[in-house]
C-alpha cells in the first residue's frame, strides 16, 4: 500500500502548495493494481490538488474546505484538504448591492415627492411587457410606475404608430421610447440578433447618444440576445468598424455627423452600411427632434433618412421637451399622416414649459468690469449649503474653457469643464466624474443642455441669454429631476434685459438676494489670487492669456448673432466685446485677421484691431 501524502508543515501558502502537490504525486507513482483499485479517489486528489494551487493564490485557505466537500459529497479521507470550496460573495459585492438598492429606493421615493411625474400604470402589472424586461426596469433601473409621457406613447408605440411626443424635461422620455422599441423588436417574427439592426436612434449630442446607450445597455441587461451600440465623433471610425464587424446592434444609436459618415462610407462583411444594412432599419427615433431640425442639423437628418425605407414602411418616433410650430410642418414631412402626439405640458400651452419643482430668480449685473468677480460670488453663493451639485452654462465653448481655467486656480471648489472644444475622452471623464460626484460644479455649454441626466443638480445657472427660449428650458431641465427639487439662476449683462420677454409664461422674479450679495462684495478687496490671474492674462504669453483671447472673440461672435434679440447693431456689439476684454484682464484688444472681420461682416466698424499681417 503506498503512503499517505505527506503532512502539511506549519510554513507559507506556497510551501504547502508544494507538499501538497509532492504528495499527489507520490501516490499517483503506486502499483498499476492499487491506482485501478482507488482511481476515481486519486483522480479526485489531483484534479482538486490542481484546483487548490489555483485558489491559494486567490485568498482561499483549505480549512475551509470541508463545506465545499459536504455539498458535493464527496469522500470523507485525510487529503480532504485538498477540495476546494466555492467562493463566497466578497463583501465590496454585497456593499455595491446594498448601494444600488439604497439608490432605487430614494429615487422612487423622489419621485413620488411629485405628483405630476407619476401616473397610477405600474410596470409589474403591465402584461405587454416581457419578464426579463420587467425585471430590469423594476430591479435594476428602480422604476415602479409610468411616468405620463410613458404611459401615453406605450400602447400606440408599441402598435407601431409614429409619434410625436412632448414632455418637460426630466419625465421619462429616453424610457418613453425605449420600453415599446425593445418589446418590438422582440415580438418581430423575422429579426435574427446580430444579422441586422431593428432600430436607429439620432441623438444630436455625443453626451445624449452615450446616456441613451447606457439606458439602453440597462433595459436590455436580461435580454442576452439583444445588444445595443453608440457611435459618436472624437474616436476612430475604425472602433465603430469594428464593433459592427463582430456584431451588428440591435439598437443603433448615434450622432448625426458620425452617422452619415459611416452611411457614406462603410462596409460590413463586405455589405454597404447605407444599401444593405440601414435599408432594412425599420424603427427609428429623433431625439431632441427640434435641435435636430435646426439649420445646424436639418441637411444631414433628411439625408440620413434617405438611406432608410420610406416613412410608409418604418416606424418613426419624434421626441423633445420643446417642439416649435415653425417646426411642425417639416416634421410632419418624416412621419405618417396617422401619427399620435403626444403632450404632457398642459395640453399644448407654454404656461409650464419648465419644471415646476424648480424655483427660478434672475439677476441683472450692473456692468461688464465686474464679471469676473461676479461669478466668483455667486459660485460661492450656490456652495454654501451641502450636499450642492451645480451646472454653470456660458454662451460659448471658449468662454466656458476661459472662466473654468481662471476661476479653478483660486476656487476652494474643483471645477470641472466641458464643452465642445475638449476631446471626447475628456468630456466623457468630466461627465462622469461629475455624475458621481456629491459635492460638484462643472462649467459648460449646451453640449450638457439636452436630455443629459446629471444626478441630484441643485442649481442650474445661465450666464449671459442662450440662444433662444427653448435653450434656457432644456438647460433648467437638468435640475429637478425624478421628482427632486431645484434651483436657477439667469445672469444677464446689462445689455440683455430684453431677454426677460422672451420668457413669458415663465415665473422669473428679481433674486434680490444674490443681488445684495454682489452689492457688498463689490466693496470689498479682491482675493489676491484673481489679482495674480489677472496680471498672467494682462502680461500674455501663457495658456491663461492665449484662452482670454479666444474667449473674446467668441463673445464677440456670439453677440453678433444676437443683434436682434438684444435690439443694438454691431458697432455697439465691438464696442461691448472690447469691454469684455479689458474685464477678464486682456491689456489690449486681441487683433483680429482681415479674413475674420470679412467674414463677420465688420469692415469699417470702429473699435476693431486689424491684424494686416
Amino acid at each position: 500500500m503506498s503512503a499517505p501524502p505527506t503532512p502539511l508543515p506549519p510554513s507559507s501558502a506556497s510551501s504547502r502548495r508544494r507538499h501538497l502537490l509532492n504528495g499527489t504525486i507520490m501516490e499517483s507513482r503506486s502499483s498499476h493494481h492499487s491506482f485501478r483499485k482507488r482511481g476515481v479517489l486519486h483522480l479526485t486528489l489531483i484534479l482538486s490538488t490542481i484546483s487548490s494551487k489555483i485558489y491559494y493564490g486567490h485568498g482561499f485557505q483549505p480549512n475551509h474546505c470541508h463545506q465545499y466537500r459536504n455539498r458535493c459529497h464527496l469522500p470523507k479521507t485525510k487529503s480532504c484538504l485538498h477540495v476546494v470550496r466555492r467562493p463566497q460573495r466578497p463583501e465590496s459585492t454585497e456593499k455595491k448591492r446594498a448601494e444600488r438598492k439604497a439608490i432605487i429606493e430614494s429615487r422612487q421615493h423622489d419621485a413620488l415627492q411629485d405628483p405630476t411625474l407619476l401616473t397610477n400604470l405600474s410596470f409589474a402589472e403591465c402584461t405587454q411587457l416581457h419578464p426579463n424586461s420587467k425585471r430590469a426596469i423594476i430591479e435594476n433601473m428602480g422604476h415602479q410606475s409610468m411616468t405620463e409621457v410613458q404611459a401615453k406613447s406605450f400602447s400606440a408605440a408599441l402598435a407601431g404608430k409614429d409619434i410625436l411626443a412632448r414632455a418637460r424635461t426630466g419625465t421619462g422620455k429616453t424610457l418613453a421610447f425605449l420600453i415599446p422599441v425593445v418589446e418590438r423588436i422582440l415580438s418581430n417574427p423575422i429579426y435574427v440578433p446580430g444579422k441586422t439592426i431593428s432600430c436607429l436612434v439620432v441623438a444630436p449630442t455625443r453626451e445624449l447618444a452615450i446616456q441613451i446607450g447606457d439606458e439602453a445597455e440597462k433595459l436590455l441587461m436580461h435580454h442576452s440576445d439583444l445588444s445595443v451600440q453608440v457611435m459618436y465623433g472624437g474616436v476612430t471610425m475604425a472602433r465603430d468598424m469594428n464593433a459592427l464587424n463582430r456584431r451588428l446592434p440591435s439598437i443603433l444609436v448615434a450622432t448625426p455627423g458620425r452617422l452619415l459618415d459611416h452611411m457614406q462610407e462603410t462596409k460590413v462583411r463586405g455589405r454597404k452600411f447605407n444599401d444593405d444594412i440601414m435599408a432594412n432599419t425599420d424603427i427609428v427615433v429623433l431625439d431632441e427632434i427640434d435641435r435636430l431640425l435646426d439649420t445646424g442639423f436639418r441637411k444631414e437628418i433628411r439625408k440620413i433618412l434617405s438611406y432608410l425605407p420610406r416613412k410608409e414602411k418604418r416606424q418613426t418616433m419624434l421626441f423633445s421637451a420643446t417642439i416649435p410650430s415653425g417646426l411642425k410642418g417639416t416634421m410632419r414631412e418624416i412621419i405618417r399622416d396617422d401619427f399620435v402626439e403626444v403632450d404632457c405640458v398642459q395640453n399644448g400651452t407654454m404656461d409650464t414649459p419648465t419644471n415646476l419643482r424648480v424655483s427660478q430668480s434672475h439677476l441683472i449685473l450692473p456692468n461688464l468690469e465686474s464679471i469676473i468677480p461676479s461669478i466668483y460670488t455667486i459660485l460661492k453663493h450656490a456652495t454654501m449649503q451641502k450636499p450642492y451639485k451645480v451646472v454653470v452654462f456660458f454662451p460659448t465653448a471658449r468662454m466656458v474653457s476661459f472662466f473654468a481655467s481662471f476661476l479653478s486656480d483660486g476656487f476652494q471648489h474643483p471645477i470641472m469643464e466641458l464643452h465642445s472644444k475638449k476631446t471626447q475622452s475628456s468630456r466623457n471623464t468630466a461627465s462622469e466624474k461629475f455624475r458621481l460626484g456629491k459635492n460638484a460644479i462643472l462649467f459648460t455649454s449646451d453640449v450638457s443642455a439636452r436630455g443629459v441626466d446629471y444626478p441630484d443638480v441643485t442649481q442650474v445657472i445661465q450666464i449671459g441669454i442662450p440662444e433662444s427660449r427653448d435653450h434656457f428650458i432644456h438647460r433648467i431641465g437638468r435640475t429637478a429631476r425624478a421628482g427632486k427639487e431645484g434651483t436657477g439662476l439667469l445672469v444677464l449683462f446689462p445689455f440683455e434685459s430684453h431677454f426677460l420677454s422672451e420668457l413669458s409664461g415663465i415665473d422669473l422674479p428679481q433674486d434680490s438676494d444674490v443681488t445684495n450679495i454682489l452689492q457688498q462684495s463689490s466693496k470689498s478687496e479682491v482675493p489676491k489670487w484673481m489679482d495674480q490671474n489677472s496680471l498672467r492674462v494682462q502680461h500674455g504669453g501663457n495658456k491663461l492669456s492665449v484662452s482670454a483671447q479666444l474667449a473674446y472673440l467668441s463673445f464677440l461672435g456670439y453677440y453678433l448673432g444676437q443683434v436682434k434679440r438684444i435690439h443694438l447693431n454691431k458697432s455697439d456689439i465691438v464696442a461691448l466685446s472690447n469691454e469684455f476684454s479689458k474685464a477678464i484682464g486682456l491689456a489690449h484688444v486681441p487683433a483680429i485677421s482681415p479674413k475674420l472681420i470679412s467674414k463677420m461682416d465688420l469692415g469699417g466698424v470702429i473699435g476693431l484691431i486689424s491684424d494686416d499681417a
